[in-house]
């Protein structure tokens, strides 16, 4: 299930050579949110990860598959009452030889609060480039 434009929506991005970051508005009358807290929305973990899989593939113009998760550093709840609008700082990716394989590290901040701090592996989607 893809989340862009349902549950968060792109309000702003910065894609260079040095930097990929975005920022996102979460939608708290998502559905999500009425079972996943009923009068507190928190964003669920899984999808705060497939929020910067989808962000990481809208900035390389390809679809990803994520294979390996190393890494997953919740520091304070995103809720999209609390936070709806949050920053996504891809603070280091890298490729291997082969091309469609990439590592990340991603950071969530709201402000200077850094939300969440995430590290992932993904492969192109079709194996292909």
């Amino acid at each position: 299930m893809q989340l862009l434009n349902n549950l968060y929506t792109i309000v702003a991005k910065d894609i260079s050579d040095d930097k990929i970051s975005y920022n996102i508005k979460l939608d708290a009358n998502h559905f999500i949110y009425q079972a996943h807290f009923p009068n507190e929305p928190i964003t669920p973990g899984v999808c705060i990860i497939q929020i910067a899989k989808e962000l990481l593939e809208d900035s390389l113009a390809k679809r990803l598959k994520i294979y390996l998760v190393k890494n997953v550093k919740f520091l304070s709840i995103i809720s999209p009452i609390t936070t709806p609008q949050i920053s996504c700082i891809f603070d280091k990716i890298t490729t291997e030889e082969n091309g469609n394989t990439y590592h990340v590290q991603v950071h969530l901040l709201s402000n200077d609060t850094t939300l969440a701090k995430l590290s992932f592996s993904c492969k192109c989607h079709d194996g292909k480039q």
